[in-house]
C-alpha cells in the first residue's frame, strides 16, 4: 500500500463475543460486521476525510439485511474513529433481522472512499456465511 491509499484489509460477519469471524450465525443471538481497514501515512497524518460503507446481501432471496447501525461511517483520518493507521469498523445487526434471514447464505460489500482532489478507493466482499435455521 501507498502512503496516499486507503485499503480494506478484511470484511467479515461474526458473533459479537467474538473477535474471529464465523461462517455461521445463530439468529437468535445478535451479530457483527467488522471492516478492517489501513490507511499509509502520508494520507492518514493530513487528515483527509473519508467514508466507509458496507451492503449486507442476503444471496437466497436478494434483499439487504437491515444494520442495527448506520451503514454508512464518515470522519478524518488521525481522528476517531479512524485515529490509528490501522483501524476496525464494526456493524452490528439485531437478532431479530437475522431471524427473518435464518437459513440463508449471505455476503457483505464493503467500500472505503478516501476523498481528496485526487480520491481512492477500496472495495471487499467478505466470505459467505449463513444465518443457521
Amino acid at each position: 500500500m501507498g502512503p496516499n491509499d486507503v485499503e480494506i484489509v478484511r470484511v467479515f460477519a461474526r458473533k459479537t463475543t467474538s473477535p474471529n469471524a464465523d461462517p455461521t450465525l445463530n439468529p437468535k443471538e445478535a451479530a457483527e460486521i467488522a471492516v478492517e481497514v489501513e490507511a499509509g501515512d502520508a494520507i492518514f497524518r493530513i487528515g483527509a476525510p473519508y467514508e466507509v460503507e458496507i451492503t449486507v446481501k442476503d444471496l437466497i432471496d436478494g434483499t439487504n439485511i437491515q444494520t442495527a447501525t448506520a451503514n454508512v461511517v464518515s470522519g478524518l483520518l488521525s481522528q476517531a474513529p479512524w485515529d490509528k493507521q490501522q483501524a476496525a469498523f464494526v456493524f452490528g445487526i439485531a437478532a431479530a433481522e437475522l431471524e427473518k434471514h435464518k437459513g440463508h447464505q449471505c455476503e457483505v460489500y464493503a467500500s472505503v472512499y478516501m476523498g481528496l482532489t485526487d480520491p481512492d478507493a477500496s472495495f471487499a466482499t467478505s466470505p459467505r456465511f449463513l444465518i443457521q435455521r
